[in-house]
């Protein structure tokens, strides 16, 4: 029997492989034996496994006079493809850009995956063994030198992609996996407003904001989109920045050519606090954090402002308004004072949502309010979502900074309103295919002396050193 299977019922989410009879199961399993077998004396290339399975199941065949058809051939392949070198069916979900989570819950239980567009989907995989999840775990734990055993039954990773796998077993758990993805090519401002998160008046405000020297924190509950969103309002700083990245799990992706991404690693007793401090001596125009949670790691975010040593500090939170972050953030330990060092602070949160006439209920990421912080250790909201209608609305000219903003833009007031105009009207006109492509284009028409040509250069080159 094999260890996994594809149950024969329609599910929210299908897998491309057909379930299969007991019959072609026990073939499965006697040619996935044979071919481990045979394989322990041949140098088989990554790029010739699928022609030696194939080789392998024809000659099978020939030899036990079974007839097959050509999508039956096929999906024999497959599954002796994910049976022997892949993840048993869970390959296909890494591989689709629009699921965000993939998880295994248990034995006989159904692996859910969380969707973009459709939230959690159940699918019509399941593992039936143990033991075949602890091999899946350690065959995609391999990529990065770990390996699940009882005397170790937790893993937390980062796979060579970025995507964070959490995994264990018993004692800790009947089994599970939890691995969230990394997406490759990040959100924009233009998809935060064209999936209604924010108004395009707020992201033009936020471009401003980004631009200049302030301090921010986004905040929201989990897996609310913090670091989506942060990562998409970074293509409005400056491609020329010296970006330093300071995080536990990496998660920040921007396409500033010009950045040193540090770690903290708790085995070897290196932590947030000690990556804050050496920063100090490392000159970045720029400084993310990455997420804080603990005392430790808010106390670094803030000696990173206080410090003086770039032109902004951002940092993600969990917190579910700003008047919420606030008093966090004093319960922390930080006095009220320091508060007032972070300029702005984002809330987004994922909601739930529930239409009485339609009877139907779904999940949102929204935008909730953009707010800055007063001296008093208080909060002044410019932007906020009705929930009842679903805007996203506000004036940023009542920003108690809207003046120091326009001053070191060299603007008066009314000269700063136009260039929010301006900067709408070149959201709503690039067009692009990816990520990269809107930062370029952007910043072309936002900054006149950074050498882009250079820049696109080098970033080419770096990516093409990654990818051989």
């Amino acid at each position: 029997m094999l260890g996994w299977e594809i149950v024969n019922e329609k599910k929210d989410y299908n897998l491309s492989i057909p379930p299969i009879s007991k019959q072609e199961e026990e073939i499965i399993n006697e040619l996935t034996k044979l071919f481990k077998e045979e394989s322990k004396d041949k140098d088989i290339s990554s790029k010739n496994i699928r022609k030696e399975i194939a080789e392998l199941l024809i000659d099978y065949c020939k030899y036990h006079h079974i007839s097959l058809e050509p999508d039956q051939e096929k999906y024999f392949v497959d599954y002796l493809m994910y049976n022997i070198y892949g993840f048993n069916g869970i390959e296909e979900f890494l591989s689709d850009h629009q699921i965000e989570e993939i998880a295994v819950i248990g034995i006989d239980k159904p692996v859910y995956v969380y969707h973009t567009e459709r939230g959690w989907l159940e699918t019509n995989l399941k593992f039936r063994s143990e033991e075949t999840v602890i091999a899946v775990i350690n065959k995609i734990a391999r990529q990065v030198g770990r390996r699940i055993t009882y005397q170790n039954p937790k893993i937390n990773a980062v796979l060579p992609d970025g995507s964070r796998l959490h995994a264990s077993i018993p004692p800790i758990s009947n089994v599970e996996i939890t691995i969230r993805k990394f997406r490759s090519n990040p959100v924009t401002p233009v998809e935060l407003f064209e999936k209604n998160i924010y108004s395009k008046d707020a992201i033009a405000f936020l471009s401003l904001v980004f631009q200049s020297d302030f301090n921010i924190l986004i905040a929201g509950n989990t897996a609310s989109g913090k670091t989506t969103t942060l990562n998409a309002l970074f293509s409005f700083v400056p491609l020329s920045d010296r970006i330093l990245v300071i995080e536990e799990t990496p998660e920040i992706n921007i396409p500033h050519p010009h950045k040193i991404k540090l770690l903290s690693n708790p085995e070897l007793k290196i932590s947030m606090k000690n990556l804050v401090e050496d920063s100090l001596r490392m000159r970045p125009d720029r400084v993310v954090v990455g997420e804080i949670r603990t005392e430790e790691e808010t106390e670094s975010f803030i000696e990173t402002i206080l410090s003086g040593q770039a032109r902004g500090s951002y940092a993600t939170f969990h917190a579910q308004s700003s008047d919420e972050v606030i008093k966090r953030m004093l319960n922390l330990g930080v006095s009220a004072y320091d508060v007032a060092s972070i300029d702005f602070i984002i809330i987004q949160r994922r909601l739930m949502r529930y239409d009485s006439n339609t009877r139907r209920y779904w999940e949102e990421r929204k935008g909730i309010e953009i707010s800055e912080t007063s001296r008093e250790g208080g909060v002044n909201k410019l932007f906020s979502l009705d929930m009842k209608s679903g805007n996203f609305s506000g004036d940023p000219s009542k920003s108690n900074k809207y003046e120091d903003i326009a001053s070191s833009f060299g603007m008066t007031k009314k000269e700063l309103n136009e260039e929010i105009d301006f900067r709408k009207g070149i959201l709503s006109s690039i067009k692009y295919n990816s990520y990269n492509e809107f930062v370029f284009k952007l910043q072309e028409k936002l900054f006149s002396n950074i050498n882009l040509k250079d820049i696109i250069h080098k970033k080419e080159a770096d990516e093409s050193k990654v990818n051989r």
